[in-house]
């Protein structure tokens, strides 16, 4: 018999990877979690139940009686399997915290190599401040702590000297215990499309990928909605260097001890003489994303293999 999930759906997972010792999700991600659940709906299958505190379960219909249920979640955060085991469902088999937290810090990104001209990973006050003096095709930049989503955790700065008002930010991020602390430095460009691949990383390190897909996101970079890209959405070029730099994260998360969803977020954008450049990889989410579900489609690789011991 197949089994129906029983999913904790926990989108604040990447604060808890951030501060995972006594973390409490705060009342502004509870109060958006019906909408956000809303939108990844796809992600469930019939008779699948959600666990999530602040949820109302099901949201599909509920599987007959009898029916065994496995523990999966947005990210098994410590929390997130505490909740399936207060529950009695058993978990998906699924990575230790430390791997997790490697895996999703930004500077794990920022190790297979920067995409962006000028762009770095710095871990102190005198490293920001030389990486912001430097020259930028839109005179700014932006800082982004090591763990955030829905465009949480950024700062713009102008080029120059640290902004008063960005200092006491850009410390507390530098200061956070190992492997927490740093920051990503990127130059702000302009974006004229955003884009993502998904794919899933098998417990013996093959990588499987999805299709990739057209993002909308607000000015913050806060996720909207998604589609499958069309033919005219992505060139020759971008669509190889697209699937180039998702396999190589694959490959680089397998070699990490990370197996499960992920995805990475791409962009084009316009440089200052107005010419359009092609950013394949700008962020790697080794979890679900909102829009994993539509990328990957049918194929649903997520689904196999063991419940934890």
């Amino acid at each position: 018999m197949d089994r129906a999930s029983a999913w904790v759906l926990n989108f604040d997972a990447d604060e808890e990877l951030a501060r995972p010792a006594g973390y409490t999700p705060r009342a502004a991600v509870a109060a958006r979690a019906l909408e956000l659940a809303g939108r990844v709906a796809a992600l469930l299958r019939p008779g699948d139940v959600v666990l999530s505190p602040a949820l109302p379960s099901p949201l599909v219909p509920p599987a007959p009686p009898g029916t065994p249920l496995i523990g999966r979640a947005w990210c098994p955060t410590p929390r997130a399997l505490r909740l399936l085991g207060r529950a009695g469902v058993a978990a998906a088999e699924a990575p230790p915290l430390d791997v997790l937290r490697r895996v999703n810090h930004r500077r794990f990104c920022a190790d297979l190599g920067q995409t962006l001209p000028g762009a770095r990973y710095v871990a102190t006050l005198p490293e920001l401040e030389a990486a912001i003096a430097a020259p930028t095709p839109s005179g700014h930049w932006l800082l982004k702590r090591p763990f955030g989503f829905a465009g949480r955790g950024r700062r713009r700065v102008a080029r120059g000297a640290l902004p008063p008002d960005a200092r006491p930010w850009a410390v507390a991020s530098l200061a956070v215990a190992s492997p927490g602390g740093g920051l990503q430095v990127e130059p702000w460009v302009e974006r004229r499309g955003d884009f993502s691949l998904h794919g899933h990383v098998a417990r013996g390190g093959a990588v499987r990928l999805g299709a990739p897909c057209v993002q909308r996101c607000d000015g913050n970079g806060a996720y909207l909605g998604a589609a499958l890209a069309g033919e005219g959405d992505l060139d020759g070029g971008e669509r190889r260097r697209l699937v180039e730099a998702a396999l190589e994260a694959g490959e680089a998360l397998a070699g990490a001890g990370y197996f499960g969803p992920f995805g990475i977020d791409a962009f084009r954008w316009e440089d200052e003489r107005g010419a359009l450049r092609w950013n394949p990889r700008c962020e790697i989410n080794a979890r679900y994303t909102m829009a994993w579900a539509t990328g990957m489609g049918s194929a649903r690789p997520d689904l196999d293999g063991p419940a934890r011991d």
